[in-house]
């Protein structure tokens, strides 16, 4: 679903979005005060958090936010601030379980997450993100316990969007994204995982193919966003149906 006309229409049957609205103003409120209380010690919001501009009572974070950060990220420090963001991010309001599974990340993985997060922004941004996907997968030489793809795509997403290696931009693929996919292509890809590094490069390229067929200067992202949407809408449906 592309525009929110009907439910869980076919993918690219209309016009593609503008990216400046549909991705990079693409975000969510959230309390920063929850998020600190349940960070371990030692670990702070980004100080840029403080500068996020508020709706209401609460900052709001856009994907446009974090493709900054993570462009201007060179430091294993400064690609924590972009996980912290990336979590802030895809959870938004109300937070739920979302501090407590980063938290999680933290304590599983003491005096690693820094170094391990160096590398993986300099794997995305000299070898692409195929290879930066199967350092933080399973078996990886960057595994991080707790982090699964659905973040850590996010993560390669924003620091390394501006790294064009290899012919493809790193992509955020998540359960929402696979339904999407796999209605789309005819597949059945395990919508919880795990995904292999192989079907994260399939996904890639096809959604390459998807953005020049879909209009001229359409970038893949929002060819994720719409995957997302429509996969996300069927799931719902599935649910209501039950």
């Amino acid at each position: 679903m592309v525009t929110g006309t009907a439910p869980c229409t076919p993918l690219f049957d209309e016009e593609p979005p503008p990216r400046d609205a549909y991705i990079l103003d693409h975000g969510l409120r959230f309390n920063p005060e929850t998020w600190q209380r349940r960070l371990p010690g030692g670990i702070d919001l980004p100080a840029r958090f403080g500068d996020l501009p508020r709706h209401d009572r609460w900052p709001r974070i856009t994907r446009g936010d974090l493709l900054r950060d993570g462009a201007a990220a060179d430091t294993g420090s400064a690609a924590v601030d972009v996980l912290i963001g990336a979590y802030t991010w895809g959870h938004g309001l109300p937070a739920r379980r979302g501090p407590a599974r980063l938290r999680h990340v933290f304590d599983r993985n003491v005096g690693r997450v820094e170094q391990h997060l160096g590398e993986t922004l300099h794997l995305v941004r000299t070898e692409g993100p195929l290879a930066a996907y199967k350092g933080l997968n399973h078996g990886g030489d960057q595994r991080l316990k707790g982090l699964g793809a659905s973040f850590f795509t996010k993560l390669l997403y924003f620091l390394g969007w501006d790294s064009v290696v290899e012919g493809h931009r790193p992509l955020i693929m998540d359960q929402y994204v696979v339904i999407g996919l796999n209605a789309s292509r005819n597949t059945e890809w395990k919508p919880l995982g795990p995904w292999t590094a192989d079907q994260y490069c399939e996904y890639l390229s096809w959604a390459q193919e998807q953005a020049r067929g879909w209009g001229a200067g359409t970038e893949t992202d929002v060819v994720e966003r719409a995957v997302w949407e429509y996969g996300k809408c069927l799931a719902n449906t599935r649910r209501d149906a039950s």
